[in-house]
């Protein structure tokens, strides 16, 4: 597209006419011959002239640090009227982008963009033929501190993102309306949605079967998964800038233990249950312990914000005893870590043992310990069904070093 075409082809009424364009940064392109100035900010009564089928008008968006969101709003075309409408940025070589373009009939037109600062925009408005006069308003506004996942206030622009993660956005204006549809695994059927938001944010849902539900802020339910997810945020005047999240979580997902260390200065030499040889995963008081979060397939890692209950119990034959229960929410890689208080025993014990370093000659320890603590995780937005990822250790209650003595005084 050359900005020469639109020489002989534009009979435009514009009001109220700018006296010149806007000043323009060395940068941005000059102002193209025989489109219309405007500002950004004010509303506009405008027209195609009778016998033309286009219209040019330019703005330049300030120069400001960080890029902004191009919103124009068309209203007031004629009913059964074939209209086209372009947003063409036109970078500082001359060379014309088409950002966003919409061929309708409706009467209202919203296109959207990403500009950086200081650039020339042109809004051409066109129809297949010439005809009586075509009047109609305009206006374009600016949006700062937009999030990544603009421009998506139309279905057109719709965000459209696959699997379960956690979406952060803002409204940027009062009118800013962010749209997303998301897709997830064939096997997964429903999804937990849960909306962290100030109050006058209201999320609008449409499920996977087709219903229609709201959430605000706080809130979370289960939705049908099974075909793509509508989520809808928007808010009103008070709202403006207001952070968001959505977060979507796998109700399968589950736990695997990967670890339960000690750094504690004891001997490591009890044995587990089911094993005579010495060492093991041997705690005193306390321990590092770390899970490793699945979706429901049991092979994809889950993201941040998932929340794991870490319990650990004393267990024997005929009975358990719970040491202490601890929470923690996964890393974007989705494990889980936390420093687990076990505390002393509880129940259990068996011994002291007699057990050999490794050094020759060994040295001796008189060990009491459960041979069978077990530290139970779970997911907590998880269903019921979905078991607990477990690992055993060795609960020590009480060690004595008898250096190279093996028998007791």
């Amino acid at each position: 597209m050359q900005p020469t075409l639109f020489r002989s082809a534009l009979a435009v009424a514009l009001f109220p006419l700018m006296a010149s364009a806007q000043s323009a940064a060395p940068t941005t392109a000059p102002p193209i011959a025989g489109c219309a100035p405007m500002d950004i900010g004010p509303a506009y009564d405008a027209s195609l002239s009778i016998g033309s089928t286009l219209g040019c008008f330019q703005f330049v968006t300030p120069d400001a640090p960080a890029s902004s969101k191009v919103d124009l709003n068309l209203a007031g075309f004629r009913a059964g009227e074939l209209h086209d409408v372009s947003l063409v940025r036109v970078d500082s070589d001359g060379s014309t982008h088409a950002a966003a373009t919409d061929t309708s009939m409706d009467a209202y037109r919203v296109l959207q963009s990403i500009s950086p600062a200081s650039t020339r925009w042109l809004l051409l408005i066109g129809r297949p033929a010439a005809g009586a006069a075509s009047p109609f308003q305009m206006q374009v506004t600016l949006a700062q501190g937009v999030d990544r996942h603009e421009p998506n206030d139309s279905f057109a622009n719709i965000t459209r993102l696959e699997g379960n993660q956690r979406i952060e956005g803002n409204l940027d204006n009062a009118n800013d309306t962010d749209n997303f549809l998301i897709s997830f695994r064939p096997d997964q059927k429903t999804v937990n949605l849960e909306l962290e938001a100030p109050a006058g944010v209201v999320g609008i849902v449409v499920d996977g079967a087709q219903k229609t539900g709201e959430i605000r802020g706080g809130s979370a339910f289960r939705v049908d998964a099974s075909k793509p997810v509508f989520v809808q945020l928007r808010g009103d005047a008070s709202t403006i800038g207001a952070r968001y999240t959505v977060a979507l979580r796998d109700p399968a997902a589950a736990a695997v233990i990967t670890m339960v260390r000690s750094k504690e200065n004891i001997s490591h030499l009890a044995p587990g249950l089911d094993s005579t040889v010495a060492g093991g995963a041997n705690v005193a008081r306390v321990a590092d312990v770390e899970a490793q979060v699945f979706e429901g397939d049991r092979a994809t890692p889950v993201g941040a914000g998932y929340v794991v209950t870490f319990k650990g119990y004393d267990v024997e034959t005929n009975g358990s005893w719970l040491l202490t229960e601890m929470k923690a929410i996964t890393n974007e890689q989705g494990i889980a870590r936390t420093t687990f208080n076990v505390g002393p025993c509880k129940g259990g014990a068996m011994g002291p043992i007699t057990v050999p370093t490794r050094g020759h000659p060994p040295d001796f320890w008189d060990i009491e310990y459960n041979p069978s603590a077990v530290v139970f995780a779970s997911v907590d937005t998880s269903t019921p069904s979905v078991a607990p990822g477990q690992l055993y250790f060795q609960h020590i209650c009480k060690e004595t070093f008898r250096m190279h003595r093996p028998w007791k005084p």
